[in-house]
């Protein structure tokens, strides 16, 4: 995904200082015997860069602890980290064109998980635009990670989403919807991740708009 120049000079205006000593230290101890060293200097170089763009830099080290820890080859564990960080850029793009200013790096850390899980960039600013006040934008991306990763299509990730949003339905029932949809595969006799979503905001959708509401008015006699 290419970012704009606007972008690119508003990411580096939030942060344009280096990662202080102390954070460095912190990296290279959270890192120490746990990657190989060639990963471990990898991990810094990109999270003093996420971190001078106002970028979390926590995903960097997770995704580098995690594959080490799986004994994946370290090649393919630098491959993967450099990945995370793309999609750290992509995210904060994202996030921005759904109107969040990109400090919220929760927010851009359930984004990059987002887009890891199957979603794509018009999903995440679709979600954000959403998500407004008691909707977390960061809750909400986590949720849709985790409705794609139980097999939910993005495009009904987003939809079932937004619906509930749509009904003012608690900011919990949201937090929910990967428990509701599990329960009806689990006793829908074969329902698939999909329909169960599909029923789930077609339900929301009849919560939002009932029946009678904005019908025309009969003509005046």
């Amino acid at each position: 995904m290419k970012l704009g120049l606007g972008l690119i000079a508003g990411l580096l205006a939030i942060s344009a200082a280096p990662v202080s000593l102390a954070a460095q230290q912190d990296i290279a101890t959270r890192l120490a015997g746990r990657v190989p060293p060639d990963v471990a200097a990898l991990v810094q170089q990109l999270a003093a860069d996420a971190a001078a763009r106002g970028l979390p830099m926590d995903p960097l080290i997770q995704k580098a602890i995690e594959g080490s820890a799986k004994g994946v080859p370290a090649e393919r564990v630098a491959t993967a980290v450099r990945t995370v960080a793309g999609q750290l850029d992509a995210a904060a793009a994202a996030l921005r064109d759904g109107g969040l200013v990109p400090t919220d790096t929760a927010a851009i850390a359930a984004g990059a998980f987002a887009l890891n899980a199957g979603l794509n960039d018009r999903n995440l600013t679709d979600l954000t635009r959403a998500s407004r006040p008691p909707y977390s934008v960061a809750t909400t991306l986590r949720v849709a990670s985790t409705l794609a990763a139980m097999g939910v299509p993005a495009a009904q990730v987003v939809e079932l989403v937004t619906q509930v949003i749509a009904a003012g339905e608690p900011a919990e029932s949201v937090v929910n919807l990967p428990a509701q949809v599990q329960a009806r595969v689990s006793h829908g006799q074969g329902m698939t991740p999909a329909q169960a979503a599909a029923g789930l905001a077609r339900a929301a959708a009849a919560r939002a708009n009932p029946p009678g509401q904005n019908k025309p008015k009969p003509p005046h006699p």
